[in-house]
């Protein structure tokens, strides 16, 4: 298997970056995560009329049916400008089955229960929950505003996302009827978020390293640049061959995608596994390569270490992930 990006997703990466440098300033990033949900309405416009919304939605239904290995050179683009906002709760996973039923009467149904750590719930005008239904799985479309339905805003380490405690009270709900298999639905969501969050997090590891090594080629201490001090230059260095990993676990993940259904658990685990502990490790050399300045609030290096403290938990954390992936090969 060899994998190459093609001339049109080059340019859809430099596309995507010139965007969000222009319309996502530092300033502007932190400006909208000091919001309560974390969202700005025209930004999201924006991204919309861009088509970025569609690329994997079929043509039928108005979409532009992408690759998915085009979806992770968007996502390593969004993730490099720390992008805030509900674009990864778009492909995420529906608010889950924890401490969630529903009720059945002459054919309408309502919902009883909490679901924690819902991402972005607070901006969306309808959330899919997955509940308990006679003793099997079903999935079910909340409306915004709905009777009974609360979404509160929990703190987490991640500023430019926001996770919610979302809590129904025989709140009226759809069932969604043309889910043949509810199960199979939720694990697929699960895969797509984990495959964007972990090429997202490729993007912020890129971030990171040529933020540290352009500081380290700068810096001087003693008369030298502190680049040239081993006890520097060797973590960049592992950080580097870290992200080399990431993103080719990531590319793989996508090639799973495309071509390979039978190995798409296997290769998507792999991927957030490996991203979720490279990029966390990548904060942490990031921090320490600045020094002080590092653990500012002013400089955008604790953005990112933050951001990856946020992703090494989200969808799963790579020790579930690696669990994941052995019982999917049955080890």
């Amino acid at each position: 298997m060899y994998l190459a990006l093609s001339d049109e997703q080059k340019m859809l990466a430099q596309t995507v970056r010139m965007f969000v440098e222009k319309e996502l300033p530092s300033a502007k990033v932190r400006q909208i995560m000091a919001t309560e949900d974390a969202f700005d309405e025209r930004l999201w416009q924006k991204m919309a009329e861009q088509g970025w919304m569609s690329l994997t939605v079929p043509v039928e239904f108005g979409g532009l049916a992408e690759s998915w290995l085009t979806v992770a050179v968007l996502f390593e683009q969004l993730g490099r400008g720390m992008v805030p906002g509900p674009f990864l709760a778009t492909v995420g996973p529906a608010a889950g089955l924890l401490g969630t039923t529903a009720s059945e009467v002459s054919g309408k149904y309502t919902l009883s229960g909490t679901k924690m750590f819902a991402l972005d719930a607070g901006v969306s005008d309808m959330i899919i929950v997955a509940a308990k239904d006679e003793g099997k799985v079903g999935l079910f479309l909340v409306e915004k505003g709905a009777e009974g339905l609360t979404v509160e805003i929990l703190e987490g380490m991640d500023l430019s996302r926001r996770l919610t405690r979302i809590k129904l009270k025989n709140t009226p709900v759809e069932k969604i009827d043309g889910c043949n298999d509810p199960r199979q639905a939720l694990e697929q969501a699960l895969n797509c978020a984990s495959f964007a969050l972990s090429a997202e997090g490729v993007g912020g590891m890129q971030w990171i390293l040529d933020t540290a090594v352009a500081y380290a080629r700068s810096r001087e201490q003693y008369g030298h640049v502190i680049g040239s001090y081993q006890g520097v230059a060797y973590p960049l260095v592992d950080r580097a061959l870290d992200l080399t990993s990431a993103r080719s676990a990531v590319y793989n993940a996508a090639y799973a995608l495309d071509q390979r259904p039978d190995e798409i658990t296997e290769a998507v685990s792999m991927a957030k596994a490996l991203v979720s502990d490279s990029y966390q490790q990548a904060g942490y050399t990031g921090v320490q390569t600045l020094g002080g300045i590092g653990f500012t609030w002013e400089h955008d290096m604790q953005l990112y270490f933050r951001r990856g403290s946020g992703t090494w938990s989200l969808f799963g954390d790579p020790n579930w992930h690696r669990e994941r992936l052995l019982k999917s090969i049955k080890i």
